[in-house]
């Protein structure tokens, strides 16, 4: 057994109750430093409830298609009676595009799910869009006698917006590719098209009254002709003109 001098055993004995010292002052900093991160993560979590609050989630990936409501806002359910936009936000799925058409209760039958049509868009007068009969809704406008049909588009309906003005021909067999490629026609119904002073003319409907167009035939499409010169695609005319019927004259639509 070796032997040392006093001074170094208290040396030692210093030493060790300063290390001592020094682990307990570490445990209490770890446990403080316990007791802060255990305050932040609750004030993260009161942060990530605030965050939720004001994170609107939209029920369908889309686009938002309005002006975003604005710092200060209200955001949420109209209140009954309201007119005025309560800064709602509106998306659109633009993959799942219809196009939605009035077809008379008397032409319904020669509708089909699935069906096969062409859609042609006010915007782009010169492409034409593939399309199918989507759904035909189980109810009739009885003002109007009519139904609505919604068209879904076959292909990508690039460049097409909500809202859009859009007219259907409903086909017999799809377009091919050939097809496509060929512009659009305008028809005029042959019971529209009638004749004063030798020429061939159609009457549209213009504010309660009627306006005499000169119209330049093509050859038969269907029950009508195409239409080489004339009115613009989608105007009203009147069908089976009387020969009573004069320009500007007033007349009331049969509902």
């Amino acid at each position: 057994m070796g032997v040392a001098a006093w001074s170094t055993a208290d040396d030692l004995e210093a030493h060790v109750a300063s290390l001592e010292q020094t682990v307990k002052a570490a445990e209490a900093e770890a446990k403080a430093m316990d007791a802060q991160a255990g305050a932040l993560a609750a004030q993260v979590g009161v942060l990530k409830t605030g965050l939720g609050n004001l994170t609107l989630k939209a029920p369908i990936s889309g686009t938002i298609i309005n002006k975003p409501p604005q710092v200060g806002e209200y955001v949420g359910p109209q209140p009954p009676g309201v007119t005025v936009d309560m800064g709602g936000i509106r998306v659109a799925d633009f993959s799942t595009l219809l196009v939605e058409t009035d077809i008379p209760e008397a032409r319904l039958s020669q509708v089909k799910p699935g069906a096969p049509t062409e859609i042609v868009l006010d915007a782009y007068p010169d492409t034409r869009f593939r399309g199918v009969v989507k759904e035909i809704t189980p109810e009739v406008d009885r003002a109007k006698a009519t139904v609505i049909v919604k068209v879904a588009f076959a292909d990508e309906a690039t460049g097409v917006l909500p809202d859009m003005s859009a007219r259907v021909s409903f086909l017999e067999k799809e377009l091919d590719q050939e097809a496509l490629k060929i512009p659009p026609k305008t028809v005029v119904p042959g019971s529209a098209v009638t004749e004063r002073a030798g020429a061939k003319v159609v009457f549209l409907v213009e504010g309660g009254k009627v306006r005499m167009v000169p119209v330049e035939l093509g050859p038969a499409f269907g029950s009508g002709f195409e239409l080489i010169k004339g009115p613009a695609a989608g105007s009203q005319v009147v069908s089976d003109p009387p020969q009573t019927l004069s320009d500007g004259q007033a007349i009331k639509l049969e509902q």
